[in-house]
């Protein structure tokens, strides 16, 4: 069963023992309605779910200096895709070997933004593969500003404890394929979930750790959804398929079952695969050795080539058949402005995702 379905069938509050008795907090039921009602449902395949995340993280130009290209599609849009794919191309890009929990099956965000599509917010929900596993909502709003100068990440929160006082947070990273996007991006607690932190947190240090290990667990999937949104407002047509429900629904009704929601399934039709023919004799020039090149994306103007991961050098296997595709865009006439579980082993309730190389506030 698809994640979107799991949450719209979902009614089960999140109830968690504290030192004042038991807490009632929001949890991915809170979005049941809204979900239900969004009028854009996307899900991604394996394959594209792995070509996101490679755009998302890319060497070259990068994602960042594409962000002029980026519009979300509507103004409510729940997108979703398998986490493993995403785990494993992320944890690839960054170079470190921890991406995510195994026990994650499928993720997805529910964004909602502005008519510009540029400016928004989003909640990050995830589902365990247990069969009887409720969905879960991370205690994170992510907040994004595609028009944030890429100078300055603004005034600091002076403290962590700042931040469970509703004050916003962002991720710091100096490694260059994040710092970019992590500037347009801001987290704040959800304010149910702040007040609970607020009182169950009694040091510093599980404060520090609470906040760490919540924006790893939603600080790696907008960008897979920036990657995402860059190729649909491209020329490029991605191949999408409307599963006809009619039939199955019939059946649920019959048992009792409520009906599955109606949604839009989107492929890869390129960048997914790459093949490798017979040697080029000839060449005036010594080769280098065989070597795996990663893929990255190069700019030009409103032109952005992805080069697709391929092999270069000399080896049996010969040449490339095809390097790079092309996305084109509709110029623009304006530029920018300048591990998931229930429980972490402490006696406060925490989302787990598996903690990245990367921190809270500056």
């Amino acid at each position: 069963m698809k994640l979107l379905d799991r949450i719209a069938q979902c009614a089960a509050p999140v109830l968690v023992a504290g030192t004042h008795g038991i807490a009632r907090l929001p949890g991915a039921g809170a979005y049941a309605t809204a979900i239900a009602a969004c009028p854009l449902r996307l899900v991604l395949t394996e394959p594209l779910t792995r070509v996101c995340a490679s755009l998302a993280y890319a060497d070259g130009d990068r994602l960042t200096g594409c962000l002029d290209l980026i519009h979300v599609p509507a103004t409510r849009l729940w997108v979703e895709w398998p986490d493993r794919p995403r785990r494993e191309a992320v944890a690839a890009a960054l170079q470190f070997p921890d991406a995510g929990c195994d026990e994650v099956l499928r993720a997805g965000v529910y964004l909602t933004t502005d008519a510009t599509g540029r400016h928004g917010t989003a909640r990050t929900f995830w589902g365990a593969t247990a069969a009887d596993a409720e969905p879960r909502l991370a205690p994170l709003v992510t907040q994004f500003d595609l028009d944030l100068p890429h100078d300055g990440d603004g005034a600091a929160p002076r403290s962590v404890a700042e931040v469970f006082d509703g004050a916003s947070a962002w991720i710091h990273s100096d490694e260059p394929t994040l710092a970019g996007l992590m500037r347009c991006l801001r987290f704040r607690f959800d304010p149910a979930w702040a007040a609970y932190y607020r009182a169950e947190c009694a040091t510093a240090a599980l404060r520090a750790a609470v906040l760490n290990e919540s924006l790893a667990t939603v600080g790696t999937d907008l960008p897979v959804v920036f990657a995402l949104c860059l190729l649909l407002s491209s020329r490029m047509r991605l191949p999408v398929r409307r599963p006809d429900l009619r039939r199955l629904n019939r059946r649920r009704a019959r048992a009792g079952s409520p009906a599955l929601l109606d949604h839009v399934e989107v492929s890869a039709p390129v960048m997914s695969a790459y093949r490798v023919d017979g040697a080029r004799d000839g060449d005036a020039r010594r080769t280098p050795r065989l070597h795996h090149v990663r893929g990255h994306l190069v700019r030009r103007g409103n032109q952005v080539f992805w080069r697709v991961p391929h092999l270069r050098g000399r080896a049996a296997f010969g040449n490339l058949r095809a390097r790079s595709v092309t996305l084109l865009f509709e110029p623009r006439a304006t530029a920018p402005r300048a591990g998931r579980s229930d429980a972490y082993g402490a006696e406060v309730a925490r989302p787990q995702r598996a903690p990245l190389p990367f921190g809270g506030p500056p």
